[in-house]
């Protein structure tokens, strides 16, 4: 079955080969793992407000509003307008996600905005408009900051259920092009993201303007970041999964057959003490990172229709009813 397509332009240098367009190949898994990691400030504090059910809401939402095929259901397309806005804006980003791993190679996309560690810096230099980018407000900040061992880059992500106007495209292209610096460093890409839901499939659309010199700074914590990616792990209660596909990782149910889960491997890492010093804190990311690309075979050796592995070590099985099997218990 077809999820749709996504076209990426303007991408340059060693990320040219994503200009096209091509298959979306993500399954609802892998949208379901999406949402459950990105978007939010804290899952901690999502929890301490609202309660666990956030987490079912959420795996609930992909079920309710999207066939296998990431079409949008019968049920989505009766909701009034207001709420159809409100869960467009949440699979867009969990769309963005998906692109961002599975495209890019990027273990983590943050809303680096949830950091206490995060601080902007200003320039006096205006960010002249090119491109058919718009100037951006000067308190304007993208949605994500895309993390990789050596890379950086930038997103701003849009839901929407119809194409983007040209001023909704302007004003996201110039979000992404305001950002100068990423902890000192230059981004690899802008990537402003518009994923459209449709009954005919999922539409992606996604733009890599080119960088300018001026515009603002970000700096924050890189460990405090993985922390914060984990958060839903180091938080909570994991167990083993009653699941061959899920050696290797623990986690927990989230929902009727939905589970979410970490390598032990990297749980392990992020785990313990918080590191005392600077020195420590680069580190513990550098060890998180070896660990990733140490077994980012083993992780995609895992990936089926029902089970989305995660570059970032995480692990989504979904064997609800009415997928393509019930749920097997192992023995």
């Amino acid at each position: 079955m077809m999820a749709g397509k996504v076209a990426a332009s303007k991408f340059t240098g060693a990320f040219a080969k994503l200009n096209g367009s091509t298959d979306i190949t993500a399954t609802r898994a892998d949208i379901v793992r999406s949402l459950l990691t990105v978007g939010y400030p804290s899952r901690k504090k999502a929890i301490r407000k609202v309660g666990l059910w956030r987490t079912r809401m959420l795996s609930a939402m992909a079920y309710g509003y999207l066939d296998r095929a990431l079409r949008t259901t019968e049920y989505f397309r009766n909701l009034e307008q207001t709420e159809k806005v409100g869960v467009s804006f949440l699979l867009g980003q969990a769309f963005t996600h998906w692109f961002a791993q599975d495209r890019m190679d990027i273990q983590f996309l943050v809303h680096v905005a949830g950091l206490k560690t995060t601080t902007w810096g200003t320039s006096s230099a205006a960010v002249p408009p090119k491109n058919g980018a718009s100037t951006p407000s000067p308190k304007s900040r993208p949605d994500f900051i895309g993390v990789k061992k050596a890379e950086r880059h930038v997103f701003e992500s849009k839901g929407r259920i119809r194409r983007p106007a040209k001023s909704a495209i302007a004003k996201a292209l110039g979000q992404v092009s305001a950002l100068r610096a990423i902890n000192g460093t230059q981004p690899a890409t802008r990537c402003a993201t518009f994923f459209m839901l449709k009954a005919s499939g999922a539409e992606g659309q996604v733009i890599d303007p080119e960088g300018d010199a001026a515009g603002v700074e970000v700096e924050f914590d890189e460990w405090e970041m993985i922390t914060k990616a984990y958060a839903f792990f180091l938080d909570g209660e994991n167990t083993d999964l009653p699941e061959a596909v899920g050696e290797g990782y623990v986690g927990r149910e989230i929902d009727n057959g939905v589970f979410f889960a970490i390598d032990k491997k990297v749980l392990n890492a992020a785990a313990g003490q918080e590191p005392a010093s600077a020195s420590e804190r680069q580190q513990r990311r550098d060890a998180i990172f070896e660990i990733l690309d140490h077994r980012a075979s083993f992780y995609r050796e895992r990936r089926t229709e029902e089970v989305s592995p995660g570059p970032d070590g995480t692990l989504l099985i979904d064997r609800r009813p009415g997928g393509i099997r019930p749920r097997r218990k192992i023995a």
